[in-house]
């Protein structure tokens, strides 16, 4: 990778400390905005959500069921990935911390 930086340095007749900065400005714009299109994807879920419950009201019933459906989802996922309880807060942890980066 150095020999990369120093040959496309010396074509472009820039220093390494130049292109670096640059590199760095682009990939806080990418950062900035990958994090847009993640809030966007959220915010349009939540939308699509709040339509549909407005559209289609749930039962108590069919939420009950529902819910039951994504209990048993997420206990086999856990099962799959060896998740323990105690592993929780430390999985939520590292999410916020690579959100926040």
């Amino acid at each position: 990778m150095v020999l990369e930086v120093e040959r496309v340095s010396r074509a472009e007749r820039r220093t390494k400390s130049e292109l670096f900065r640059e590199m760095f400005r682009v990939y806080k714009n990418y950062r900035k905005q990958r994090d847009q299109d993640d809030d966007r994807w959220v915010t349009q879920i939540i939308a699509d959500a709040h339509r549909e419950k407005a559209q289609k009201p749930i039962s108590r019933e069919e939420m009950l069921k529902e819910d039951a459906k994504l209990l048993k989802y997420g206990q086999s996922r856990v099962k799959k990935l060896g998740i323990k309880e105690e592993d929780i807060d430390q999985i939520i942890h590292a999410s916020r911390a690579r959100r926040k980066a």
